[in-house]
């Protein structure tokens, strides 16, 4: 379990955001959604993605400076 774990360290926002964005494709594609929706879960993946980037920047520039 500790390997899976380690693993998926640092990994979990980007796994999800795919997930949601496959699900919006598959949507989109059976026509459940228009594109806009399409478009709109593609901007909330990537807002969470560029999110999770810069609190793991600014987490690393913290520590590397000593102040946690």
């Amino acid at each position: 379990m500790n390997k899976l774990r380690e693993f998926l360290k640092g990994k979990k926002t980007y796994i999800t955001a795919a997930i949601g964005l496959l699900g919006a494709v598959v949507a989109w594609a059976d026509g459940d959604i228009n594109t806009t929706a399409l478009l709109a879960a593609l901007w909330a993946a990537a807002q969470a993605c560029f999110i999770r980037a810069g609190v793991a920047n600014e987490v690393q520039k913290n520590s590397e400076q000593g102040t946690a």
